[in-house]
């Protein structure tokens, strides 16, 4: 008997599997999301190899050859040093996906625990814990991250802490909502009469369950904190001269945007460009992660 319900449970997996995967691969902004973000990661792996101008990274300055036009030997052009501007976003690739995914990861690590212990607990727990968590989303993210980098001082590590605080709650609200819903089903309640452990039967039965609409949130954020990582940058609270961040050579480039539009130009297409494909495929995880959302 066992043996048959463990085929019929495998059967059940597979064809869900089946389903989302042909779900998935159906959408063509969701492959072309999934086949340029696998290019970016790929370029950002390989980027201090590949680039056509290694020291243009550094910073090291060249006046004999600054703002140049897009050309064969600099692709996009170069900047009011003489760096290579291709070079630069091509390294930054590197910084904003390092950025976005040390954001999302830490900020799962400590929302996600946090939520999944209020809803399944309940009680005073709950309480203190999404009192805390409401403080924090009061604020609109962008201002708290703002404020949080203005306090601990520019630079690159400062801002993904300011996003990472900025960012947990969200976390913690939506497996907080799941975990109240999930901790009263039957295999849940069946755990606990076994006498399961509190801890096992929360991370072990009801934090898997919640994990579809964090997938679908976490894909959506990696593009909303690349947005914000180059818009703390750009006010001078991120990442630091010479470091060739996208949002901090958009600032750059504000000097010269009428007689050198490359300068602005490309860095700002990377940030479009990114950020696009990550919501677009975020969407294509909605649709399939949650049955309500399907369109058959």
């Amino acid at each position: 008997m066992r043996v048959r319900f463990s085929r019929e449970a495998g059967r059940r997996r597979w064809q869900e599997f089946r389903l989302r995967f042909h779900l998935l691969n159906r959408n063509l902004l969701v492959r072309i999301s999934l086949i340029v973000i696998a290019a970016e990661v790929g370029l950002a792996v390989v980027a201090p190899w590949i680039a056509p101008h290694p020291s243009s990274i550094t910073g090291a300055a060249d006046p004999s050859q600054k703002l140049l036009a897009p050309s064969s030997r600099n692709f996009f052009g170069t900047d009011e040093l003489g760096r290579d501007i291709f070079s630069r976003v091509l390294y930054g690739t590197r910084i904003s996906l390092g950025a976005a995914v040390l954001t999302v990861a830490l900020s799962l690590l400590l929302g996600v625990p946090l939520g999944a212990i209020a809803g399944a607990k309940g009680g005073i727990v709950d309480d203190v814990i999404m009192r805390i968590t409401d403080v924090f989303l009061s604020f609109p993210s962008l201002l708290l991250a703002i404020a949080i980098a203005a306090f601990l001082g520019p630079s690159l590590r400062n801002a993904i802490l300011a996003c990472v605080i900025s960012w947990w709650p969200w976390y913690t609200r939506i497996i907080r909502g799941q975990a109240v819903s999930i901790k009263e089903r039957q295999f849940v309640r069946a755990a606990r009469a076994m006498g399961t452990p509190a801890r096992r039967t929360i991370f072990g039965h009801i934090l898997p369950q919640c994990m579809g609409p964090v997938i679908v949130q976490a894909s959506l954020d990696f593009g909303s904190v690349i947005l914000t990582v180059a818009a703390l940058s750009f006010l001078g609270l991120g990442a630091q001269a010479p470091t060739p961040e996208w949002g901090l050579m958009i600032n750059t480039s504000r000097n010269y945007f009428l007689g050198a539009w490359w300068y602005i130009t490309f860095p700002g297409l990377a940030i479009v460009i990114t950020v696009l494909v990550f919501n677009l495929l975020g969407d294509g995880l909605r649709e399939v992660l949650d049955p309500k959302a399907r369109r058959y």
